[in-house]
C-alpha cells in the first residue's frame, strides 16, 4: 500500500544480519554456482510459504495514503495508547499523526483549547464540558478493552474478586489480604496476614472513570459517597500517573493492588484477577471475552453529535462476558474551519478524515494483537456516519480513504 508501511507491528525488531567477505581463493565458478544455489532455495522457499508472516499479523492495510504534507496532533488516554501508537507509527509512514499519552482528562482540555486536532478518552463528555467546548464536538468510538484488577503478592495464584470486595478495599473497609471476605472468594488459597496497599490514578484518566463507573454499579454506598469520574476523592490509597505508573508501581511493591488496562498487565507481565460477572462467573479478561462483553452488552448508541455520557457496557450479561469492559473515545470538532480559523488548512481537514477513517476501518485490524476489541461492523458504520459530517469552510471535507457515506 502507498505511504503505508508493511503492516508489521511497530515493535517487531529488525533480524540482524552479519556480512562477511569472503577470503577464500575458490575459482570463480564455484562461486556462481553457489549463488545459482541459493536463488533456486530461495525461490523454493517463497513458493513453500517460508517468508510469510506469522498468523497473528495483521492483513496489511488498505490503499489510503494520507494528503501530502499533512500532519496532525491527537492527545488524551494511557489506557489506549499502544494501540494509538501502532496506528499513528504505520499511517502515513509515521510522519502523519502524532499522538501524545497525557491521560483523558488533559486531552479533553487538549481538544478542548484548540492545541490538539483530535482529543482521545475513555470518558465520554459529560454536560459541562459539552458546553465548555468553543465550537460543537463529535463523539467518535475508536476502541474497547478491559480494565483489570492488579496486585503483587508472593506465592499466590489468579485470585477471584467480586465488585464487593473491590468497593471494600477502595473504600478501607478491607485492608489485609488475608479478610474474610477476600478468603471467601478463594477457598484453599493461603493468603498472606499483610496489610493492602491501595494504588490509584493520581492524574485525570478515563481508566478510573471506567473504574468508579463499575464500583458506582457494584455499590450504591459507593456511587453515592464517591461516584464515577475520571478525577474522584478516593477513600484510600496513593496515586500514580498514567496506566503504566500504576502498572510499575505494583509490580515493584509487595501486597500493593491497583486497575489498568489489560494491555498494560499483560505486556507488563503483571497478575490480575478474575471479576465475578452478572452471570455468576469468574472471568480472567482476555480479547474474546471483552469483545462478547461489548456484542451482548449491545448499547444504543447516539448520534456524533449526541449525548454520549451514560453509554455503558459495564456488566453485559453473556455467561463468559467480562464485566469491566469500555468503549474508549476521540473527539474532533464537526466545523473544522470554524473551530481552528485560520490555523488550519485544507490539507490539515483532509488528513484527519482520511486518518479518522483508516483508524475505525482498516486500523482496526491491529487491535486484538495489542489486546483491544476491534469495532464492530456496527460502531464502525455509525463512526462513518459521524465522520462524514467533518466540514471545511462549509462543504463536507474530502475524503480519500474509503466511501462518505
Amino acid at each position: 500500500m502507498s505511504g503505508q508501511g508493511t503492516g508489521q507491528p511497530s515493535n517487531a525488531a529488525p533480524p540482524t544480519e552479519t556480512m562477511k567477505r569472503s577470503r577464500s581463493n575458490t575459482p570463480m565458478y564455484v562461486a556462481l554456482a553457489i549463488v545459482v544455489v541459493v536463488i533456486l532455495v530461495v525461490a523454493a522457499g517463497f513458493y513453500a510459504g517460508w517468508f510469510k508472516g506469522s498468523s497473528s499479523t495483521p492483513p496489511a492495510p488498505g490503499t489510503c495514503a494520507p494528503p501530502s504534507g499533512g500532519s496532525i496532533k491527537g492527545a488524551g488516554s494511557t489506557l489506549v495508547y499502544p494501540l494509538q501508537y501502532q496506528w499513528e507509527t504505520v499511517y502515513g509512514g509515521g510522519t502523519a499523526v502524532n499522538y501524545e499519552s497525557v491521560g483523558s482528562s488533559a486531552g479533553i482540555t487538549d481538544i478542548s483549547t484548540k492545541t490538539v486536532e483530535y482529543g482521545a478518552s475513555d470518558a465520554p463528555l459529560n454536560h459541562a464540558q459539552v458546553v465548555a467546548a468553543p465550537a460543537p464536538l463529535l463523539t467518535i468510538p475508536e476502541s474497547a478493552g478491559g480494565v483489570v484488577p492488579i496486585y503483587n503478592v508472593a506465592g499466590v495464584p489468579t485470585l477471584n474478586f467480586n465488585g464487593s470486595v473491590l468497593v471494600g478495599i477502595y473504600m478501607g473497609s478491607i485492608t489485609n489480604w488475608n479478610s474474610t471476605p477476600i478468603q471467601t472468594l478463594n477457598p484453599g488459597v493461603t493468603l498472606p496476614n499483610a496489610g493492602i496497599q491501595v494504588v490509584e490514578r493520581s492524574d485525570g484518566s478515563g481508566t478510573t472513570f471506567i473504574w468508579t463507573s463499575y464500583l458506582s454499579q457494584e455499590s450504591p454506598a459507593w456511587a453515592s459517597s464517591v461516584g464515577k469520574g475520571t478525577t474522584v476523592v478516593w477513600p484510600v490509597g496513593s496515586g500514580q500517573p498514567k496506566n503504566a505508573g500504576v502498572a510499575g508501581y505494583v509490580q515493584k511493591t509487595p501486597d500493593t493492588i491497583g486497575y489498568v488496562d489489560l494491555n498494560y498487565a499483560l505486556n507488563g507481565g503483571i497478575q490480575f484477577g478474575k471479576v465475578l460477572n452478572p452471570a455468576g462467573h469468574y472471568v480472567l479478561a482476555s480479547v474474546n471475552n471483552t469483545a462478547s462483553a461489548l456484542k451482548d452488552a449491545n448499547p444504543t448508541l447516539p448520534a456524533g453529535n449526541g449525548d454520549w455520557y451514560n453509554v455503558s457496557v459495564l456488566n453485559a450479561p453473556g455467561a463468559g462476558d467480562y464485566p469491566i469492559t469500555s468503549l474508549t473515545y476521540v473527539f474532533v470538532y464537526q466545523d473544522l474551519s470554524g473551530a481552528y480559523g485560520s490555523a488550519i488548512t485544507l490539507t490539515t481537514a483532509e488528513t484527519l478524515v482520511d486518518y479518522l477513517y483508516w483508524m475505525v476501518t482498516t486500523g482496526q485490524s491491529y487491535s486484538a494483537q495489542l489486546y483491544y476489541v476491534p469495532l464492530p461492523a456496527s460502531i464502525v458504520t455509525s463512526d462513518e456516519t459521524t465522520i462524514a459530517q467533518l466540514t471545511y469552510d462549509g462543504s463536507a471535507v474530502p475524503n480519500t480513504c474509503g466511501s462518505s457515506v
